[in-house]
């Protein structure tokens, strides 16, 4: 296929997986930043995929991966180095001349927050708007497959945990969240907007425990720990310190009932419902089972 002017990054990831696959079944050709040879093995059967070996906190292996990019897709794991990394990619695509940013963000981005993933996607979205680069911000809620690393948990004790209490949450799966990515990034008239994602409902983790329930034929139950148990047993997970505090501070956002929101964003973007919990949930069967 023709080189692509869109540029990938997160490609191998929870997200990143999805929106390939949208993008492959658009035939739309794409470059894919990834951190060795072996990621990009993964792609190798794609016709669609050209792949890039960088890093993005090598500045030099950007400005290469990025040569007659136009657009591009930013997504990072979340960790301690993420704003930095994320803030070298904007950095190295204005100087090559990229013309638009799609950013994974999340739901509640502000730099006054007191939930550091919210601080740092917050400081990274100001940074691209610094810039005068087009963006399009996709601020996502909790992720629907966040729950599959409780699988082992509800496969063998029928019991997950968190520490929100019974506050509600629109949790959205990550499937949605690359049909909008696909469309905003192959599609014209997303140019400075930004989406708030999230699914059809907000739902507390104790009615998530009777849908699995239902949808796995056995007993599931949610098991509510304080923030310190929490933090206790995230650590002994081998979570890093930093995450761990990252995923206190969020816990503690939800609980206040500040991820309740429904938007209709996935509807409006892609045209097809949000996918629910319950859907979700017979999907994703197998990790739990």
């Amino acid at each position: 296929m023709e080189n692509s002017n869109l540029l990938i990054t997160g490609a191998t990831g929870t997200v990143g997986t999805q929106l390939i696959k949208m993008l492959v079944s658009r035939n739309t050709s794409f470059r894919a930043l990834v951190r060795n040879k072996e990621q990009g093995n993964l792609m190798s059967d794609l016709p669609q995929a050209e792949v890039a070996v960088g890093d993005l906190s090598d500045a030099y292996s950007l400005v290469q991966a990025l040569q007659g990019i136009e657009k591009a897709f930013l997504l990072t794991n979340s960790l301690e180095q993420s704003e930095q990394l994320q803030l070298n990619f904007v950095d190295a695509a204005h100087k090559a001349g990229v013309k638009h940013i799609v950013k994974l963000s999340q739901l509640a981005a502000d730099e006054t927050s007191p939930v550091r993933f919210l601080r740092y996607h917050a400081v990274v979205e100001n940074r691209i708007k610094e810039l005068g680069m087009d963006y399009t911000f996709l601020r996502a809620n909790l992720f629907m497959q966040g729950l599959t690393a409780f699988g082992h948990y509800i496969k063998y004790e029928g019991k997950f945990y968190g520490s929100l209490g019974n506050a509600a949450v629109s949790a959205v799966d990550v499937r949605d969240i690359a049909a909008v990515a696909a469309t905003t990034l192959t599609e014209p008239g997303h140019d400075n907007k930004t989406y708030q994602i999230t699914g059809p409902a907000a739902i507390t983790h104790l009615q998530m425990a009777e849908i699995l329930s239902d949808v796995l034929g056995t007993a599931v139950t949610y098991v509510e720990l304080s923030p310190e148990q929490m933090q206790g047993a995230l650590t002994v997970a081998g979570f890093p310190e930093w995450q761990v505090g990252g995923l206190i501070e969020d816990y503690a956002h939800y609980a206040r009932g500040e991820a309740a929101g429904v938007f209709n964003t996935v509807k409006d973007i892609t045209g097809r419902q949000a996918t629910s919990f319950e859907q979700f949930a017979q999907d994703y069967k197998q990790y739990f089972c």
